[in-house]
Formats: structure tokens, sequence, C-alpha cells
């Protein structure tokens, strides 16, 4: 069963001050994706994978927006949150119906995490949104990621076994945009298929982005030497720091 849930973003608390009318805060963003037991028990008891109606959803109180393209009860592209449990759990026999899409290659969530993030990077342009993180204070304020945790999804595992021959391979290419207009990229690989490695990553992974900087907006692109093997990958634990100043 599938629940829609929005999510409100509550006032947060950070280190302020006031000086002579300037008001600023600086705090570290620590995005898991997780809630109290109480909203679990309440919102997401008989869920299959929750999300956000419109455009994409803020995670608490902190100023970084997921962005996606929602239609008819379906998001085309960009984030949703799972709360489904990992493949390795044997969820798949227990839950067969269940869409391995938006479930992890794995036990859970980042340390064992109860609900983690799923991107879609669609094949179709109009079906993205224009920047898939956003930070909303960009005009105000900086955000600076320390970088955050990749896996597979149960989905694109399986399709790799089944489609790659040895020469393919699986990326994920991470692009911030800086306050200037520039951008920098790093990637990580999802999958690797040579005469001496066969491997699909199934462990959650640092990406680490210290070396961006602050960033206006983080896009992310899947890049498959396969045109088979669809372009999902799980998300969690993203960090970075926040100042926001006016």
């Amino acid at each position: 069963m599938k629940k829609i849930l929005i999510l409100v973003a509550a006032a947060f608390a950070a280190f302020s001050c006031l000086d002579n009318g300037s008001f600023s805060q600086s705090y570290t963003a620590d995005i898991t994706f997780e809630f109290s037991d109480n909203v679990y028990a309440k919102s997401f008891k008989d869920s299959v994978y929750v999300m956000t109606e419109g455009e994409g959803f803020l995670y608490m109180q902190y100023p970084l927006f997921f962005a996606q393209k929602y239609s008819n009860g379906v998001v085309k592209g960009g984030f949703l949150m799972s709360y489904l449990k990992g493949e390795k759990d044997g969820a798949l026999t227990r839950e067969p119906k269940a869409n391995d899409a938006y479930r992890v290659n794995n036990v859970a969530g980042q340390n064992s995490s109860k609900t983690y993030a799923v991107f879609y990077d669609s094949p179709i342009a109009e079906d993205m949104p224009q920047h898939d993180i956003e930070f909303g204070y960009k005009n105000t304020g900086a955000f600076t990621p320390n970088g955050f945790y990749v896996n597979n999804s149960t989905l694109v595992a399986r399709k790799v076994k089944e489609l790659f021959h040895p020469g393919d391979v699986l990326v994920l290419k991470v692009t911030g945009g800086k306050p200037d207009g520039t951008t920098v990229t790093t990637s990580v690989k999802l999958a690797e298929f040579t005469e001496a490695k066969d491997s699909v990553m199934y462990n959650w992974t640092p990406v680490p982005l210290t070396s961006f900087g602050p960033v206006d907006f983080i896009d992310f692109k899947v890049e498959s030497s396969n045109p088979g093997v669809p372009g999902y990958f799980c998300l969690d634990g993203l960090v970075g720091g926040v100042v926001v100043e006016f």
C-alpha cells in the first residue's frame, strides 16, 4: 500500500546573533530522512514508499529542497523517499509486489536507517526538475556540502547482473552549481564489469564533496554504457554546513 506524506519544514534551531539589526546563523545540516517513532507508527505503518505531492520536499528543518516532477500520482523524475526494507534483508520474498526500483540493494538505509531517498534520472528531459537539490537561501547565505552516501536500488542491481558485459560501467556524476555561475563535478562508479572485475555496489558508499565549496544546487546524472539499466540510485546521510545572513 502506498501513502502520500506531505512534509512541512519546521523552524530550525541554530546558532544565531544580532549585530546592528543584522541576523546570522550557522549550523550543520545532517539529512538522514529519519523521523520519530510516533511519526512512523502513525504515517508509515503500512507504507510501501512515501513521497510528497507537488514539486519536491524539504526534510525537517533544513533549507535544502529535494526536487521532483510529479504528475497523475507518479513521480516522473527526481527524488522521493522510500520506506521499503532492503533487498538484502530478504524483503523481496516477503513483499514480492513491492516496486524494487525504490528498494535499496542493502538491508536498510545508511547506518541501518528506516528511510532513505531514491532518485530517478529519467531519460526524458521534461520529466526532470531544473535542479535536483536546491539551497533555499542562496541569495542570503551559503551551503557547503561535506558529502553523502550512495547505493544502488534493487532494480538497478538486478538489471546490471542481467545485462552487463565486460567493458560495461554504471557511473553517477554529481555536479555542484557555484554562486559565481561555474560548476564543479565528481563521480562514483555504481557498477563495473571488466575481465578482472565483476561488481555491483551494495554497501552504502561515501561520496565526499568537500572540494565543491559553497554551492547553490546539486545535480545528478546516471550514465550507463548499457541502455537497459535504468537511472535509479539511493541517497542517504547528506551532510553540509549552512550559513544564513540577513
